[in-house]
C-alpha cells in the first residue's frame, strides 16, 4: 500500500510539474506577476529534479518508494504544486474579468497572449480567438518595423475595415484588447 500511495503522489506531482514548468520558469510575465509562487515553484522544481535523479539511482520500485520520508516529500510536492496552480488560475481569472473575451481562449493560449503582451504582432495571432469575425489587425508600418499603431482590421474573409481614427496600442494586453473592442464597435 505504501508503494501505491507514493506512486500516486509522484504521478500527480509529475503531471503538475509538467504543466507548470514552462509557465513559471519561462514566462517573464508570470514570474513578475506571481513572484512568491514562482519562488515556490522553483523550490518544487529542484525537489522534483532531485527526486527523478534519486529514482534513476534506485531502479526497484519498492526500494524507491520505501525510502524514509518519500511519501511525505511527494505529498508536500503535490500540495505546493496545487498552490501554484491555484494562484495561476486566480491570475488568469483576474485577466478574464478585465477582458471577458479571454474566456473564449484556452488557458495555454491566454498565457501565450499575456506573455507576449508587449509584442502586439504576436498577440495579433490570437485575435481571431477573441473576436469571431476578425482575422487580424493591420499595423501602420514606419520604416521596416511594424509600429504599435493599428489603422484597421481584416475580417476572416480578408475584407478590410478602416477605423475612423488610428488605434494606438499601449498598456497591458487586457486593457488594449478592451480598447480594440471599443474601436471595432
Amino acid at each position: 500500500s505504501n508503494v501505491e500511495t507514493v506512486l500516486k503522489f509522484m504521478l500527480t506531482a509529475q503531471r503538475g510539474w509538467t504543466a507548470l514548468e514552462a509557465i513559471f520558469l519561462a514566462s517573464a510575465d508570470i514570474r513578475a506577476q506571481l513572484p512568491v509562487h514562482t519562488k515556490t515553484f522553483e523550490g518544487v522544481d529542484s525537489e522534483f529534479k532531485q527526486l527523478m535523479k534519486d529514482l534513476q539511482m534506485r531502479p526497484g520500485v519498492v526500494d524507491a518508494c520505501s525510502m524514509d520520508g518519500r511519501e511525505q516529500a511527494s505529498s508536500n510536492m503535490c500540495k505546493m504544486l496545487e498552490k501554484c496552480q491555484k494562484a495561476l488560475n486566480e491570475y488568469l481569472d483576474m485577466k478574464k474579468n478585465i477582458f471577458p473575451r479571454f474566456y473564449f481562449v484556452s488557458n495555454q493560449a491566454l498565457l501565450e497572449i499575456l506573455s507576449n503582451g508587449n509584442n502586439p504582432q504576436k498577440v495579433n495571432e490570437y485575435v481571431t480567438d477573441c473576436f469571431d469575425g476578425m482575422k487580424e489587425m493591420r499595423f501602420v508600418e514606419k520604416g521596416n518595423k511594424p509600429y504599435k499603431v493599428v489603422d484597421g482590421m481584416y475580417s476572416k474573409e480578408m475584407e478590410f475595415v478602416l477605423f475612423p481614427t488610428e488605434f494606438v496600442i499601449t498598456g497591458a494586453v487586457e486593457n488594449y484588447m478592451v480598447d480594440l473592442e471599443k474601436k471595432m464597435q
